[in-house]
């Protein structure tokens, strides 16, 4: 029984330049590098002309933007003198007189310690 033979494996392929990696051959993109063999993908145009920048349009300040090139949107707000009283929460953030000293400046002496074990036995 005759064997195929193994470089049949290979026809129709071609190698990477850049990373030697095996690939159909017309292959545009390494699919290893990503190292463009051509230049078919790429588009030819025309560079715009000097001097000619689009107008920019006051947009509406909804819209978020970080350019420089828009207008200063002017605001106004409602202003109210009513105040709203808050009930029903369960937060207290009273603060007593009696605080209590910093770790800092507490004395040992005066601290409640009970007696240290002994582990050695």
């Amino acid at each position: 029984m005759p064997s195929e033979d193994a470089l049949n494996s290979i026809k129709g392929k071609s190698s990477c330049p850049v990373c030697g990696c095996i690939e159909q051959e017309g292959c545009i993109r390494c699919p290893e590098c990503g190292t463009f063999h051509s230049g078919v993908h790429l588009e030819e145009r025309e560079a715009p002309p000097p001097n000619s920048a689009p107008e920019r349009e006051v947009i509406d300040p909804a819209l978020y933007s970080l350019s420089d090139q828009h207008a200063i949107p002017e605001e106004d707000f409602e202003e109210s003198e009513k105040i709203s009283s808050w009930s029903g929460g369960s937060t207290d953030f009273t603060m007593t007189e009696e605080d209590e000293k910093p770790v800092s400046q507490i004395d040992l002496e005066d601290l409640n310690l009970p007696p240290a074990e002994n582990l050695s036995k």
